[in-house]
């Protein structure tokens, strides 16, 4: 008879792994994690990364999906919070990205970005996974934008979701600036463009 799964002891080991390749495609690419590396950071055996995953690639599927979980209940955490107008919601939703990288010195990026730039028109799995991914937090953008003045931020002749989309657009292109530079200098200047008016 097989031995019970420990679902703890199970749950835990995963998401190590998990974390740990977050932490590294961030710093650096996925190509350039190596699953020894991941296993050597996650303090888990060798044989435990095939009994999660069955590959490479399903491994950064699966990292990109937990990314995404994580931050989408972020941004619906600060996005929909009681006792701020939607411009300061949205506001807060971009600062504490910044507060998140300048905490750890600029030298993690988004991860949505980075495998944005590295691999979707490479690999058509996350190419769809991704696509779907920046949707999803449009959308959640463009709710908030719903409720807020768009003239506080000068996108008036545009819909929500075209706010929603042009503000990722702005940002990821900022994000992928402050790794290269290591400054926060490209995020502050999104938030100066963009609030001017809610200041």
């Amino acid at each position: 008879m097989a031995r019970p799964r420990n679902e703890d002891e199970y749950t835990n080991s995963k998401t190590r792994l998990l974390d740990a390749g977050l932490e590294m495609i961030r710093s650096g690419s996925y190509k350039s994690v190596g699953i020894n590396d991941v296993l050597k950071r996650a303090d888990t055996p060798k044989g435990s990364f095939y009994h999660y995953f069955d590959s490479k690639k399903g491994f950064g599927l699966a990292v990109a999906k937990h990314y995404h979980t994580d931050q989408l209940e972020s941004a619906r955490s600060i996005l929909r919070q009681d006792g701020r107008t939607a411009i300061e919601r949205l506001k807060a939703f971009f600062q504490s990205a910044l507060d998140y990288f300048e905490s750890h010195d600029f030298s993690q990026g988004c991860l949505m970005c980075n495998l944005s730039t590295e691999l979707a028109d490479e690999d058509e799995a996350f190419q769809a996974l991704l696509k779907n991914h920046w949707q999803v937090l449009s959308q959640e953008i463009s709710y908030c934008i719903a409720d807020c003045d768009k003239a506080q931020i000068g996108l008036v002749h545009l819909s929500d979701q075209e706010v929603a989309d042009w503000l990722l657009n702005s940002w990821s292109g900022a994000l992928t600036r402050m790794k290269a530079e290591r400054s926060a200098s490209p995020l502050k200047l999104f938030l100066k463009s963009t609030f001017k008016e809610s200041r």
